[in-house]
C-alpha cells in the first residue's frame, strides 16, 4: 500500500471515530457542548447529553446556525447517525479504491460545482442567481449540510423524486386503458406519498394491496397499469421489486440463470386470484371462463344502473356510441376495481414452449423465488407478498432500492442493471462491502428515502469532482466520485423552466386527477343509483380522454369542473408523459412503456430545440426574465457575472468577463441576451459535473 494510499485510509477511518454528537455553541460566551438533538419543545431545544441526560437549552442562548440546524432536524431527525454512515461509506469505498491502486478520491467538489450538482440532483433543477450567491456567500463551516438538509425538505425534492419512479414504475395516464380510462389519481397519490415522506416500503405495501378503482384507492394503479397482461405485470414487478428479470421464464426455464418456469408461476400465484377488471377470468373449480361481478356491489348492480339510464333516455343496447358508449365507457372505469375472488386462478396459458406443453393449465400455489416462504397466516395472498417483500429479511428488497438510490446520486450502481442482477453479480462487483452497508442502512432508516439520500450526499465520494472519463459498463467502477452525466429531460426542462418563469413553478400545480376520483369514489352498498347517476353526467361533459385527466374539481364535494393550468409548469405536472415530440420527448423522457427507458443520448433535434426552440426564445428574447433580473445590478462586469451565476452557477473566468463587458458594451442588453443564449447551448448547460 503507498504511503498516500495509507494516509487516506487512516484519515477516513478517524472521521469515523471521532465524536458522534453535535457540536452547540453558546451566543454568549462561545461555549462548546456536545450534544444530540432530541426535539423543540417551545423556545427550547431539547438535547441528550453523553450522559443520557436531556437538557432543555433556550435557542435565545445558542448562535443562529444551531438554531436553524435545530429547526431542520425537527424534521428531518438529528444528522449525527447520517455522518457517521456517510463516513463508514467513505471509508469502506476508500479501502477498496487504495487497493486498486488509487491513492485517493477525486478532487474535493468546489463550491460553485457542489451547489449546481446538489439542486440538480435534489430537487431537480438549477439554483437561481441569489440561491447560487446565498450559498457563495455563506462563510458557515457546515453551509452544505446546511444546504443538503434544507434541498430535502424543498417541494422541489419530490418532484424531481416523482419524475425517477415514473420512469421504474412506468405511470402513464392513459397507455392501452380501454375506453378512457385514465390514471392521474394514481399519479398524484404517487405525488402525495413522497411529499409526505412516506416509506417506500409503505408505498410499496399499498400499491400490493389496494382494493378499489382509482377514485375509491388511487395506490390501486398499480395492479390496474397491466391489467389484462397479468403475467407481463410480474415481470415488471420482479425487475422493479426484487432486481431480477424473470420474464423469459415465463415460456421456459430461464437459459443463463436459475430461475424455472415453475418459478414464475409459483410467484404470480400471488396475484392469481386477483380481479381487475369486468372481463372474464378462470375459476379453478369451474369448466372455461366466467364473467366478473362489479367489485364490492349489490348481485345486479350493473343490470339495475342500466335499467335507470334506460328510464332517462339512455339507448343502452347501443354501445357503441352516443350516450349509450359514455354508459358503458363509465361501468367499465367504476369496475376497473382490484378485489381478490375466492376460486379465482390464472392456469399456465397456452402460448409458452412446445418443450413444456405438459405445464398447459396447470395452476400453481404461491411460492417465493428467493428467501424464506412467505407467511400466509390470517392474511390475503398479496398481503402475504408485501410483508414477505418488505421484511428486513428478505436478502433484495432493501438491496435494490439502495442500489437504485446510489445509481440517482453517482450516475452508475454498485452492481447492476439495477433491474436485473444475479448473486453471482452481486460478489463480483467493485465494491461489495459498500453495497452490503448501504443494503443495511436502508433498512436501518426504514426505508426512509430522504434520510437515506441525506447520508450519500454528505459522503466525500459524492462530493467529489466527477469522473469526466465514462467508464466502460464492463470494466469495474471503484467510485473515486461521481460520473459526469447529462441531465434528465425533466432536469433539463425544469431548469428552462425557472429561467423562464422564476422560482414560482416550485409552487404551481397541474392536474391532480381530483375530477376522476370525485366521479368513480362511490359506495355502491350504501350509495342509491340516483346518486351515482349524478357522477354518470358529471363524467359524461368530459366523455373521456385527455380533457377528463386534465379537469380538477372547482370545490369540495362539487362535480363542477375546471381545466388544470398545462403551462408555465415543472415537469411532474405536467401530462404524464410528455407528448410526442415536446422538448421533454426530444430530450429522452420515457414512453413510460418499459421500466426505466429514459433516454441519455444526444440528438440534432435536442441541439436545434435549444438554439431556436420556444423555450430558448423566451428566455434571451426582448421580454427576456433573464435581463430582467440583472436591473439591480450596476457595471456590466456584475451583469456578466449575474449571467454566468444564472446560466451555470459559478463565476466567469477572466477571459468570459473581458469577453462578456465586451459583448455588453457593444450591445447592451441584446448583448447580455446573446450571452445568456451561448451559455445555454453551451454542453456545461446540460451536463451535472
Amino acid at each position: 500500500m503507498t504511503r498516500i494510499g495509507l494516509m487516506l485510509v487512516l484519515a477516513v477511518s478517524a472521521m469515523v471515530t471521532t465524536g458522534t454528537a453535535r457540536e452547540w455553541t453558546s451566543k454568549d460566551d462561545g461555549r462548546k457542548l456536545q450534544a444530540v438533538f432530541e426535539g423543540i419543545e417551545g423556545d427550547n431545544i431539547m438535547l441528550k447529553l453523553a450522559d443520557g441526560r436531556v437538557v432543555a437549552v433556550p435557542k435565545d442562548r445558542l448562535i443562529p446556525a444551531d438554531v436553524e440546524a435545530a429547526e431542520r432536524f425537527a424534521v428531518l431527525g438529528d444528522d449525527t447517525l447520517t455522518k457517521q454512515s456517510a463516513k463508514r461509506i467513505d471509508q469502506l469505498l476508500a479501502q477498496t479504491l487504495v487497493k486498486n491502486g488509487y491513492s485517493s478520491f477525486n478532487d474535493p467538489l468546489p463550491d460553485d460545482l457542489f451547489v449546481r450538482r446538489v439542486y440538480l440532483d435534489i430537487i431537480g433543477r438549477i439554483p437561481t442567481r441569489e440561491e447560487f450567491q446565498r450559498f457563495a456567500d455563506s462563510a458557515r463551516p457546515d453551509k452544505r449540510e446546511a444546504l443538503i438538509d434544507e434541498l430535502l425538505m424543498h417541494p422541489g425534492q419530490a418532484s424531481h423524486l416523482f419524475n425517477y419512479f415514473a420512469d421504474m414504475f412506468r405511470l402513464h395516464a392513459d397507455d392501452d386503458f380501454n375506453n378512457g380510462i385514465r390514471m392521474e389519481p394514481y399519479i398524484q397519490w404517487w405525488k402525495d406519498s413522497l411529499a409526505e415522506n412516506k416509506t417506500y416500503a409503505e408505498i410499496v405495501t399499498e400499491m400490493i394491496t389496494a382494493t378499489g378503482n382509482v377514485g375509491q384507492n388511487p395506490a390501486s394503479g398499480f395492479i390496474l397499469r397491466d391489467a389484462g397482461m397479468e403475467f407481463d405485470a410480474f415481470s415488471n414487478f420482479g425487475q422493479v421489486m426484487l432486481g431480477i428479470d424473470v420474464s423469459c421464464a415465463q415460456c421456459h426455464d430461464h437459459p443463463f440463470d436459475e430461475w424455472t418456469m415453475d418459478d414464475f408461476y409459483s410467484m404470480a400465484a400471488f396475484f392469481n386470484n386477483t380481479q381487475r377488471t369486468l372481463g372474464r377470468y378462470q375459476a379453478a373449480d369451474a369448466m372455461g371462463m366466467l364473467t366478473a361481478k362489479m367489485p364490492n356491489a349489490p348481485e345486479g348492480w350493473i343490470d339495475e344502473f342500466r335499467e335507470l339510464a334506460k328510464s332517462k333516455g339512455v339507448d343502452v343496447e347501443n354501445r357503441q356510441r352516443g350516450d349509450g358508449q359514455t354508459l358503458r365507457w363509465y361501468i367499465d372505469f367504476l369496475g376497473w376495481n382490484v378485489t381478490d375472488v375466492e376460486g379465482k386462478e390464472m392456469p399456465v396459458p397456452a402460448s409458452i414452449s412446445e418443450e413444456y406443453e405438459s405445464m398447459i393449465g396447470k395452476v400453481f400455489r404461491p411460492g417465493t423465488i428467493v428467501g424464506k416462504p412467505a407467511k400466509t397466516s390470517g392474511m390475503t395472498r398479496r398481503e402475504a407478498l408485501a410483508g414477505w417483500l418488505t421484511d428486513p429479511e428478505n436478502p433484495r428488497f432493501a438491496m435494490v432500492i439502495a442500489n437504485r438510490m446510489w445509481d440517482r446520486a453517482f450516475g452508475r450502481p454498485l452492481v447492476g442493471p439495477v433491474h436485473d442482477f444475479s448473486q453471482d453479480t452481486i460478489e463480483r462487483c467493485s465494491q461489495p462491502q459498500t453495497l452490503a452497508h448501504i443494503t443495511n442502512e436502508m433498512k436501518r432508516v426504514k426505508f426512509d428515502l430522504r434520510e437515506f439520500m441525506r447520508i450519500l450526499y454528505n459522503t466525500r465520494a459524492y462530493q467529489s469532482v466527477a469522473t469526466y472519463e465514462e467508464p466502460s459498463l464492463a470494466d469495474a467502477y471503484y467510485f473515486p466520485g461521481p460520473v459526469l452525466r447529462r441531465m434528465r429531460a425533466e432536469q433539463a426542462w425544469d431548469s428552462l423552466m425557472l429561467l423562464s418563469e422564476g422560482p414560482e413553478i416550485d409552487s404551481r400545480r397541474g392536474r391532480d386527477g381530483s375530477f376522476i376520483r370525485a366521479v368513480l369514489n362511490v359506495n355502491l352498498n350504501e350509495e342509491s343509483p340516483e346518486s351515482v347517476w349524478e357522477r354518470f353526467e358529471a363524467y359524461k361533459q368530459l366523455r373521456g380522454g385527455d380533457r377528463l385527466g386534465a379537469a380538477v374539481v372547482a370545490e369540495p364535494g362539487s362535480l363542477a369542473a375546471s381545466s388544470a393550468r398545462n403551462d408555465g409548469l415543472r415537469a411532474s405536472e405536467m401530462a404524464q408523459p410528455a407528448p410526442a415530440s415536446s422538448l421533454l420527448d426530444t430530450f429522452g423522457q420515457s414512453d413510460r412503456r418499459i421500466t426505466d427507458e429514459h433516454n441519455f443520448d444526444g440528438s440534432v433535434p435536442q441541439v436545434l430545440a435549444l438554439m431556436n426552440g420556444g423555450v430558448t426564445s423566451m428566455l434571451t428574447g426582448s421580454s427576456s426574465k433573464v435581463v430582467d433580473d440583472l436591473d439591480d445590478l450596476d457595471g456590466p462586469d456584475d451583469k456578466v457575472r449575474g449571467v454566468f451565476f444564472t446560466m451555470l452557477s459559478r463565476y466567469p473566468n477572466d477571459e468570459e468577463l473581458s469577453m462578456g463587458m465586451k459583448m455588453l458594451e457593444d450591445y447592451g442588453d441584446d448583448g447580455i441576451r446573446d450571452l445568456a443564449w451561448a451559455l445555454i447551448n453551451s454542453p456545461e448547460f446540460l451536463f451535472i459535473q
